[in-house]
């Protein structure tokens, strides 16, 4: 009798195992948003032929998320857009739009967000009503808009934006991409019983380093790295940066930082600091828009009133190197850059 017990269990635990890798195999590829997206931390789409789904929050009122995908001419990407039933969602409706070459017309782009020159813009038509359903696999009701094939007018890299119009927070189901392929963040896919929780205003919902919620990169612990302490080097041994904006024609700037006496190390960010290693942290007019672990970076853009772009050194445990208290870094003006175009 308890073999029989033992071999019916197996057989239980076999289907359940192979439902679950095929619900896995046949959904979209998860991702969570932890890091807040902005124009310089935007989110690249591997393969827009894949099915993807970034599960993002609106926080805050203010936010616009990015997404960049890849295109061919005549390619028609899938982009929808869910809206999770959790409390104060009833009625949510974010905006998608998109812009990219070959696009014709303008539209009203949310506050903060400039067209680059030669780009054309269009919104996402989501329909007139979302459609109740409940997604078994993920055990979650969603309100979920109509699809939308956007067909790329050229070969080219497309940016995609998401916010609400009328500044409200809120959780979303970003999904671009028809083919559906096992993938994904196992990690998010676990999570999702506490993410599609309601935000409350002034909880951060990102648990890694974004400049909406501090200049901090926060760890699985929780425990937050403190920016303020320096670490003071002496002036012989000490790195020297140089940035250096370059202006491109479709509007956008490719971003470069050279170094003397220090190298990018990713594969050791959170760990001791080594003398003459670590990242960098690049600013626009005081507010960091990214974190830096190359010489290269590119910039989408730039706001229009903005006035200076800063780099400055770090070590692996996320202090700022420093010397006689001074931070190492260096700065570009923008009234430069654009007299120098």
């Amino acid at each position: 009798m308890k073999l029989y017990k033992s071999i019916a269990l197996i057989g239980s635990l076999l289907v359940f195992m192979f439902t679950l890798l095929s619900g896995i195999t046949y959904a979209h590829q998860p991702f969570c948003e932890t890091a807040d997206l902005t124009m310089a931390n935007a989110w690249q789409v591997p393969d827009s032929e894949i099915s993807y789904a970034y599960f993002g929050n609106v926080y805050p009122e203010s936010d616009v998320d990015y997404f960049k995908f890849d295109a061919v001419a005549g390619q028609e990407v899938l982009i929808s857009l869910s809206i999770p039933d959790i409390e104060g969602q009833e009625d949510y409706d974010p905006s998608i739009a998109v812009f990219g070459p070959g696009i014709e017309g303008e539209v009203e782009l949310p506050k903060g967000v400039t067209l680059p020159a030669g780009l054309g813009a269009m919104i996402i038509p989501l329909g007139e009503e979302p459609e109740y359903w409940f997604e078994e696999f993920g055990r979650q009701y969603y309100w979920n808009w109509d699809n939308y094939f956007f067909e790329a007018p050229e070969d080219a890299t497309y940016t995609a934006i998401l916010w609400h119009p009328e500044q409200e927070v809120g959780r979303y189901s970003f999904v671009i991409g028809e083919r559906e392929e096992f993938g994904g963040d196992m990690q998010c896919m676990q999570s999702l019983a506490s993410f599609w929780s309601p935000l409350v205003a002034g909880e951060s919902p990102y648990t890694e380093e974004t400049p909406m919620v501090t200049d901090g990169h926060m760890p699985a612990d929780g425990e937050q790295h403190d920016h303020s302490k320096q670490l003071n080097m002496s002036g012989d041994s000490a790195p020297i940066v140089d940035l250096s904006v370059i202006s491109l024609s479709d509007g956008s700037y490719n971003v470069r930082v050279q170094t003397l006496n220090f190298v990018f190390t990713p594969q050791n960010v959170d760990q001791d600091p080594v003398m003459g290693e670590g990242h960098a942290h690049l600013y626009v007019d005081g507010v960091k828009i990214a974190r830096l672990y190359g010489e290269w970076y590119h910039l989408d853009i730039l706001p229009d009133d903005a006035e200076m772009i800063t780099v400055v050194l770090y070590a692996n445990n996320h202090q700022p190197l420093a010397v006689d208290g001074v931070e190492i870094s260096d700065q570009v003006m923008v009234a430069d850059l654009m007299a120098n175009p």
